[in-house]
C-alpha cells in the first residue's frame, strides 16, 4: 500500500524539476514566509520588524534578495 502522504511529495518533487533555475529562483522568492529570517519561520506570531516579510520582501542577507537569481536543482529554503 502506498502512503497517501507520500503523494503530493512526489507531485510537487516532479513539478519542481520542471522549473528553470531561474523560475525556481522566483517561485521561491514570492514564498518569504518560508526563508529562514522571516518572522513565520522564526516562529514570532506577526511581523516584528526583521526579516523577510510580506511588507518589505527580503532583506539583504536573504539568499533571494536579489531581483534575479538561479537555483539549481537541489537547493531550496536551507
Amino acid at each position: 500500500m502506498v502512503n497517501s502522504l507520500a503523494i503530493p511529495d512526489l507531485k510537487i518533487d516532479r513539478t519542481k524539476k520542471l522549473l528553470s533555475p531561474e523560475a525556481k529562483y522566483h517561485e521561491l522568492k514570492q514564498q518569504w514566509y518560508f526563508h529562514p529570517s522571516s518572522w513565520y519561520n522564526r516562529k514570532k506570531g506577526s511581523y516584528d520588524g526583521e526579516g523577510c516579510n510580506q511588507f518589505t520582501g527580503c532583506i539583504p542577507e536573504c539568499k533571494f534578495y536579489l531581483e534575479k537569481g538561479k537555483l539549481s536543482e537541489n537547493e531550496g529554503f536551507d
